[in-house]
């Protein structure tokens, strides 16, 4: 029978250099590579540098396509990118602490990895589970499309230039590394898309909206709309309305917009992109319609504050392009005082008091309260983007500060 005071020291010990949130933190998952074949060894890679590529392409997946639910798939596994990595690595109890999670039913997904060779090709064959009972299995080949930087390279990958099929047409022959780096990537992608779809759909859009050709964001959304149950396709359902946006193609857009706010009428940001759609064809008269819903709509206060925050700024956006910039000020004040301080809403106060400070350098001039409001932005959220604008405003107020700005920032990277 199992003893209780077996686990107790170990994990009070985990608790006491690691704190609570590490041992209870659910958004993990756990990766084990079993077998990595010799050609693999032979460039420097082994089982850690392969499950921490596979879990460093999770968290920039993660990150980039981070969404408004707050998904993060990193985990403590991923150890290039915890502030615990020191620790760990110094009390050597990384391994305790995801065998402490694992006996608990505290990650909710495992995997395990096994990378073969047969013949001149790579395969990766992934099997787990959740904690909620599904059971993930696939195999990726090194042979299908892969992706070098901005090259895309198409045809046989093979991990041998002598006996790759040369004569294919079209045939690009990438070299062992970049054929397994690549196959690495594609199955991050993987293991997201069966955790998350709509992730992986978010992440797709961010790298491909520069160009607007979505040849990868639309096929993943058409699988979430699929696969996803029905309270959860509101959310891929916004993003095939975004992704029409960024096309110009804002009747299908908006159309999309509409469909969503009918499917949820709770959900303010169908409202906010449909006024953007409005907004940026002209009509901001009818594009306000839709930000005045978002505001005056109280429980949007505690349930989408960051939502009501934008709709602020946007319809502020508005008054501007029509001239009205007491109206737009108004707005953006009455927005202000719509906030109370808080941690759950200090996203909602960056935006609110970074838009105020943005409008008063650009149209009143007022340098001074402009980087005010602009500094308390900056308290609220760490976005770097407010960084940058409150740069702005002091440059306005100190001669030569751009001149003595760069100087500094290269001093520092010669440092």
């Amino acid at each position: 029978m199992f003893q209780f005071s077996v686990l107790t020291i170990p994990i009070l010990s985990l608790l006491s250099v690691f704190g609570i949130a590490v041992i209870t933190d659910v958004n993990m998952i756990a990766f084990d590579i079993t077998s990595v074949p010799e050609v693999a060894r032979n460039m420097g890679f082994n089982e850690s540098s392969i499950r921490g590529s596979i879990m460093r392409k999770i968290h920039i997946i993660s990150k980039v396509g981070e969404t408004s639910r707050g998904v993060n798939y990193t985990s403590i596994s991923d150890m290039g990118h915890q502030t615990l990595k020191n620790i760990s690595d110094t009390l050597g109890i990384q391994a305790g602490v995801v065998a402490a999670q694992g006996f608990l039913g505290l990650i909710p997904y495992r995997f395990k990895g096994k990378l073969v060779q047969e013949g001149d090709w790579l395969y990766l064959s992934i099997s787990g589970f959740s904690r909620d009972g599904q059971s993930f299995n696939f195999v990726l080949k090194s042979n299908e499309d892969a992706f070098s930087g901005s090259k895309i390279i198409k045809g046989n990958l093979g991990i041998s230039k002598e006996t790759a099929e040369t004569d294919t047409t079209n045939l690009v022959v990438t070299d062992t590394e970049t054929a397994i780096k690549s196959l690495l990537d594609r199955a991050a992608e993987a293991i997201v898309d069966r955790i998350d779809p709509y992730l992986l759909a978010r992440y797709y859009f961010f790298l491909e909206r520069p160009t607007t050709k979505f040849t990868k964001t639309l096929p993943q959304l058409a699988r979430c709309l699929v696969v996803l149950p029905k309270p959860q396709q509101i959310w891929p359902l916004i993003l095939l309305g975004q992704t029409y946006h960024a096309q110009g193609a804002y009747e299908k857009a908006i159309a999309i917009y509409k469909k969503a706010d009918q499917i949820e009428s709770n959900f303010p940001f169908a409202l906010i992109y449909w006024g953007e759609a409005l907004a940026d064809q002209g009509e901001h008269k009818s594009a306000i319609v839709q930000y005045q819903k978002v505001v005056d709509d109280s429980q949007f206060y505690t349930t989408y504050p960051v939502a009501r925050s934008t709709a602020y700024k946007l319809w502020a956006n508005s008054l501007v392009h029509l001239n009205d910039l007491d109206g737009a000020e108004k707005i953006l004040k009455k927005g202000l005082d719509a906030f109370s301080l808080g941690p759950t809403r200090s996203e909602a106060n960056g935006i609110i008091n970074n838009a105020l400070g943005m409008f008063l350098m650009e149209y009143r001039q007022d340098y001074v309260q402009a980087e005010y409001y602009l500094r308390q932005a900056i308290y609220m959220s760490d976005n770097p983007e407010y960084y940058t604008h409150l740069q702005a405003a002091v440059a306005k107020q100190i001669p030569d500060f751009d001149t003595f700005n760069s100087t500094n920032t290269s001093a520092e990277k010669n440092h």
